[in-house]
């Protein structure tokens, strides 16, 4: 999977949605966001990046989840903090 992140220039919000993430990092598909989003809820470190409002509706914090990938990327294994 080839993943590119594109920034967003003159952007103020902190959290977007699902959407959002998808258009900020191009290549990355809706099935992997929603398990790294899994992954992200039962981590303690992480899951105060992923808000649900209701049952359908998912904001993602965006410096959190950056963190998230440099962390999954970087040592997810030596790492146990649940």
């Amino acid at each position: 999977m080839k993943v590119k992140y594109l920034p967003v220039e003159n952007s103020h919000a902190l959290y977007g949605t699902k959407q959002s993430i998808l258009k900020r990092y191009e290549g990355l598909n809706i099935y992997t966001l929603n398990r790294w989003l899994s992954e992200m809820r039962d981590n303690k470190q992480f899951r105060s990046g992923v808000i649900n409002p209701t049952h359908k509706l998912v904001f993602i914090n965006f410096e959190i989840f950056e963190e998230f990938l440099y962390w999954k990327q970087h040592g997810y294994s030596k790492l146990k903090a649940k």
